[in-house]
């Protein structure tokens, strides 16, 4: 008995797209573009709806849709003018369009700052990119309360990515295929 309890097969890992940016370096600035910037693996889930969450309901009351059905392998997707309050504690994250409450991935805590903020520094080297002939496309969100209203345009484009936001997603992404082994 005890050898086929441990000849059974484990499930494979989870696999995720990991989110560079926003970080806690890479900060947005309200009423400007900003970028939402990711690593895509071959298995990654696809397609995903991008959110914001933010725990502080006077900053954000209940999650933001930024866009829905959001193809992975273009790695990266602009949120033009983000009009979410100045503050502490976002955090975009990827969640199954078919089931919310199936969360992949989620970005490290980031900061929205007032207009005129120079936007956050990138390093000069940038995320590999995938091809598309799709163009652009553009979606709309609209939300009631303290949240505001954005509008997100997708951009086949990758942002520059500071080493440390690369590392702080990559120890993220590493962090949830490591605990779906212990399920």
């Amino acid at each position: 008995m005890r050898a086929a309890i441990l000849a059974r097969p484990r499930p494979p890992p989870l696999r995720c797209p990991c989110i560079n940016g926003p970080s806690a370096s890479q900060f947005w600035v309200q009423n400007i573009s900003n970028t939402i910037s990711w690593s895509f693996s071959q298995g990654d889930p696809s397609p995903v709806d991008i959110i914001v969450t933010n725990g502080d309901n006077r900053t954000l009351n209940g999650d933001f849709s930024i866009a829905r059905f959001v193809n992975v392998s273009q790695e990266t997707f602009t949120v033009t003018n983000v009009t979410l309050l100045t503050g502490t504690g976002y955090q975009v994250v990827f969640i199954n369009p078919i089931n919310s409450t199936q969360v992949y991935a989620n970005s490290s805590d980031f900061e929205v700052k007032a207009p005129g903020t120079p936007p956050a520094p990138t390093s000069s080297a940038s995320t590999p990119t995938s091809s598309s002939t799709s163009g652009n496309s553009s979606a709309s969100s609209t939300s009631a309360g303290p949240s505001g209203s954005s509008t997100a345009k997708k951009n086949g484009a990758a942002a520059p990515l500071s080493a440390r936001a690369s590392t702080a997603g990559l120890l993220a992404c590493g962090a949830v295929a490591l605990s779906a082994l212990f399920l």
